[in-house]
């Protein structure tokens, strides 16, 4: 999907989803994300929305505005169900220049020096006008083929289907200006060069820069192109956190080098393109965005627990074995047990309907999205955190999408849980649109299943549905893991660290997050929870 430390001096901004205390180190987006070219015989058929040649930062967060000086909850978040959208083939890189950019040396010689990885050459760093920019982080319509366009509109009638998005939206239109939007630079291994918006140096174009040469360094070093070893999109999912998880925690570990007045100079510019994104994207489904940043909320908190006992030696061995599901970023204990998803069938279509797609993983990163926008986020999250494995389908049948999905929780108990969850999220949907049979009914054995469908006679209903609540619930899991980095850092296990964060989330409302999160100080209430927790 940190390494606990290196804060700038008044904590970080609120904004994507995550309590970061004193000491822990939030994520503050800069770069956007674009599409990663798919070569066939390397991935899946089919990359997932948010998996990009630009690798960074995701568009900035929908809520929540300036920095706290103690405790920060953040919220921004990637697809965790499936690999969705467009393959575009870029043009191969291969020629590099000799120096450095003069304006980007220093900071190429910070993320070598701060990362412990050594570049094996420059790379060219592209500084675009606005125009230039936003028609380079876009892809363009006529460059898709036929194939790459059906794939797009299935995937988004997949999402429709299940409620994630407006019955007719087009997923190629709404991606675009998520990678275009209020983003400031990307990195293609493709291409080998980084993009950047604008044609002059500013601090917070620096700081965006740091986190694009550290992409720059993990592709010479772990090649960024080379799939992860599984090969779901929960997978691939997990493999996008630690990449940017791992950046984004040299990119605040730079922030904390700055003067006071350049951090003041830093997030006065950060809010005033915050504000300019903000309307850019409001048009956007809040639970597209928070799908397509998850990996960066709850990534960073993973890589600083990995850091937190091995520094930088141990990421570089993270990328040999890379956390491989939702599960190991909801849940990072799960990842250092060493705990794989189950192997769950896939369910079988209705007679005469027509398969949309390939066989997928849903995710514990998209159930909780899924169900975090009608049900009360603790129970979305409680559920989230019982996902053991699952498998679904897609069809079409009577001008309808569905997905069918099978789900198994870690233990019986845990299924019964997402169980509940599921009929709590499908009564409070539109009608007829969802059904759950239990793990005696048509799922396979042990599993509960899952119906969802769409139709344009339900569209009002369903984009009513879908208010994004799920933007803001994210700050849930992110916050927990946060304070668990945090502790790990201090020297605790990750199950009394895991303990830290939980205890944090369930000591504090929903209700109360959502406030600090656009609050400019954090409440009183928030800071005890905090101290109380992590005093144990």
């Amino acid at each position: 999907m940190p390494l606990a430390g290196h804060p700038p001096p008044g904590g970080y901004p609120p904004g994507a989803p995550g309590a970061f205390p004193p000491g822990a180190g939030a994520y503050a987006p800069g770069s956007p994300a674009g599409y990663a070219p798919a070569p066939p015989d390397r991935y899946p058929p089919y990359p997932y929305p948010g998996w990009q040649p630009g690798w960074g930062p995701p568009p900035y967060p929908p809520r929540g505005r300036r920095r706290w000086p103690a405790v920060a909850v953040s919220v921004v978040a990637v697809l965790g169900l499936a690999a969705a959208a467009v393959v575009v083939v870029r043009s191969g890189g291969g020629d590099h220049p000799d120096e450095w950019d003069e304006r980007v040396a220093p900071l190429a010689e910070f993320v070598e020096r701060e990362r412990g990885l050594s570049f094996d050459h420059p790379v060219t760093v592209e500084f675009l006008t606005e125009e230039e920019y936003s028609s380079a982080s876009r892809t363009d319509e006529g460059a898709l083929t036929d194939e790459d366009r059906r794939m797009i509109d299935e995937w988004g009638a997949v999402f429709a289907a299940l409620g994630l998005l407006p019955e007719g939206t087009d997923l190629l239109d709404t991606t675009n200006e998520m990678a275009d939007s209020g983003t400031l630079a990307f990195y293609d291994p493709a291409t080998e060069r980084v993009t950047v918006r604008g044609t002059e140096m500013s601090t917070r174009l620096a700081v965006t820069l740091v986190h694009e040469l550290v992409h720059v360094a993990q592709d010479q070093a772990f090649d960024l192109e080379r799939p992860p070893p599984g090969t779901t999109s929960g997978a691939f999912e997990a493999y996008d956190a630690l990449i940017e998880g791992d950046a984004s925690r040299i990119e605040l570990a730079y922030i904390a080098t700055l003067s006071s007045a350049e951090q003041t100079a830093y997030w006065d510019e950060y809010d005033a393109e915050y504000d300019e994104s903000q309307e850019q994207l409001s048009d956007v489904p809040g639970a597209l965005q928070a799908l397509f940043a998850a990996p960066y909320v709850l990534g960073q908190p993973v890589v600083d627990i990995i850091a937190s006992d091995g520094g930088n030696a141990a990421v570089d061995d993270a990328f040999g074995d890379p956390p491989a599901s939702g599960e190991h970023l909801f849940d990072p204990r799960s990842y250092f047990a060493g705990d794989a998803p189950e192997d769950v069938d896939a369910p079988d279509i209705p007679a005469g309907a027509e398969r949309v797609g390939s066989a997928d993983e849903l995710g514990a990163t998209t159930l909780f999205v899924l169900l975090s926008e009608r049900i009360d986020p603790l129970e979305a999250l409680a559920a989230a955190d019982g996902w053991g494995g699952d498998r679904y389908t897609a069809y079409r049948l009577d001008d309808r999408t569905c997905v069918r999905v099978d789900l198994v929780g870690d233990s019986p108990t845990d299924t019964d849980e997402i169980a509940r969850a599921l009929e709590a999220w499908a009564t409070a949907g539109p009608a007829g649109g969802a059904s759950v049979d239990a793990a005696d009914g048509d799922a396979a054995d042990g599993a509960v299943g899952l119906e969802s469908c769409a139709s344009p006679a339900d569209a009002a209903a369903a984009a009513a549905a879908t208010e994004g609540r799920s933007y803001d619930a994210l700050g849930l899991p992110a916050a927990r893991a946060q304070l668990m980095a945090v502790a790990a850092g201090s020297g605790r296990d990750p199950d009394e660290a895991f303990a830290v964060g939980d205890c944090f989330v369930r000591s504090v409302s929903f209700d109360l997050i959502v406030e600090a999160n656009q609050s400019a100080e954090p409440p009183q209430e928030v800071v005890d929870a905090v101290e109380r927790c992590m005093a144990g």
